[in-house]
């Protein structure tokens, strides 16, 4: 899980009841919610309150700038 924001871990981790200010709600069944944050680009799962993470977001994976612009600067 190194790879979702401290938000996310602090709902997976401590078992939270209400989401964060980053999640952003995509579907909702009876006692079940889909997520995915704005902060990480994780998804998450909330069933009956638990937390779980479907798939591993970005989070601290994230280059500074882009692959060709550091291309260019090695070679430039």
């Amino acid at each position: 899980m190194d790879n979702i924001c401290p938000d996310c871990q602090s709902l997976i981790q401590n078992k939270h009841i209400k989401s964060h200010e980053f999640l952003s709600l995509i579907s909702t069944l009876p006692n079940s919610q889909l997520y995915k944050c704005t902060s990480c680009s994780a998804y998450l799962h909330c069933y009956d309150h638990l937390w779980e993470v479907l798939i591993e977001g970005y989070y601290g994976n994230i280059p500074e700038t882009p692959p060709l612009e550091q291309h260019a600067h090695a070679t430039g």
